[in-house]
């Protein structure tokens, strides 16, 4: 590991702290594609008319990205032409929209034609917009944890993590398989230039100052001071990107935290971010990338839980960005199944 490696101040999720301790209990997890659904919820409904058609697409075991790439062969169109909120996992049944952009064509989609590529047509509906990343309001969660060992204690955790809700991390997700996506922005870093193709700027930039947040947030978690607001701490407008700051916390300000209305944000570094290392800061001052706020405490939205012998059925809502793998691992150990299900390349 590299001297800029040491410098940061996590790794991926593996060793961020637990809110509320390391759970005991232990679950299979995607142990069957359907015990994982996730659906989009847009926010809004397509008005109808314009060129870009919206397709509500859903998918097993196959990703956002790969889904672009058969929407692109069935429509004959660039991969440029087909735009989406956010990424999806590829191990789960996952309900997300897409958009594709056919102006002067009257193109109606072929359902059989998507089925025989694995995709389920659920809806559609033109629009007058593209979908841009990060257009979706929330996603919905139904997951099953099956062959739970040590569940007496889960209910105490679950009416918690429903009251308090979990630190914000990003997932294991964001980092890669055995946090590969690290290695690679770190090889960026050391060369001290940004990658050449969008996509692999974009993955350096987010996974380093992903890391980073999760390292602020663990230290935060270990202070017990990531569900109170500090100086200089963002505040965020519930449902929305924009914030505000302030000098002082209000007895208005914490009715408003307790009542949902607002959160207490960290931030996602820019090259002034203090305690940077420094080539990880001549890196992000090379893209002229802006701080942005993130809020620290993961509040699911509906959450819901229903026993079923050993097995346990939740519900619930998170904000765009969200990652249900995050609340999951404040509630249970989790075995997961999810690569002994077929593979789909």
């Amino acid at each position: 590991m590299s001297i800029q490696h040491q410098a940061l101040p996590a790794f991926g999720l593996d060793q961020a702290p637990y809110a509320y301790g390391a759970p005991v209990c232990q679950a299979d997890f995607k142990t069957f594609p359907q015990d994982f659904v996730v659906e989009e919820v847009l926010g809004f409904e397509p008005c109808g008319e314009g060129e870009h058609l919206f397709l509500l697409l859903q998918t097993d075991d196959q990703n956002t990205r790969f889904t672009v790439k058969c929407l692109s062969s069935l429509f004959g169109l660039s991969q440029r032409a087909i735009t989406y909120s956010g990424l999806k996992d590829r191990r789960g049944l996952t309900s997300q929209w897409f958009s594709l952009h056919l102006p002067g064509k009257n193109l109606e989609p072929d359902a059989v034609a998507m089925a025989e590529q694995g995709i389920t047509l659920l809806r559609y509906a033109r629009h007058n917009k593209k979908l841009r990343i990060g257009t979706h309001k929330t996603n919905r969660f139904q997951i099953v944890l099956r062959n739970l060992v040590g569940k007496d204690q889960l209910e105490q955790r679950l009416a918690l993590i429903k009251e308090s809700g979990v630190p914000n991390y990003f997932g294991a997700q964001r980092f890669g398989h055995d946090s590969g996506n690290i290695e690679e922005a770190m090889h960026w870093v050391e060369q001290n230039a940004l990658p050449r193709e969008k996509a692999l700027r974009s993955r350096a930039l987010t996974t380093l100052r992903s890391w980073w947040f999760n390292g602020m947030l663990g230290q935060r978690v270990l202070a017990q001071s990531w569900t109170r607001w500090q100086a200089e701490d963002p505040i965020l407008l519930d449902g929305s990107q924009s914030y505000f700051q302030e000098s002082a916390w209000s007895e208005v300000l914490e009715a408003r935290y307790q009542s949902g209305d607002i959160h207490i944000g960290g931030w996602l570094p820019c090259a002034e971010q203090e305690g940077l290392p420094a080539p990880i800061s001549a890196f992000l001052r090379l893209a002229a990338i802006k701080a942005e706020p993130r809020s620290l405490c993961l509040r699911p939205l509906n959450f819901q839980w229903q026993w079923c012998n050993d097995q346990l059925h939740l519900q619930f809502q998170l904000p765009k960005g969200a990652f249900a793998t995050t609340l999951l691992r404040e509630l249970t150990q989790l075995n997961d199944l999810s690569g002994l299900q077929q593979n789909k390349e």
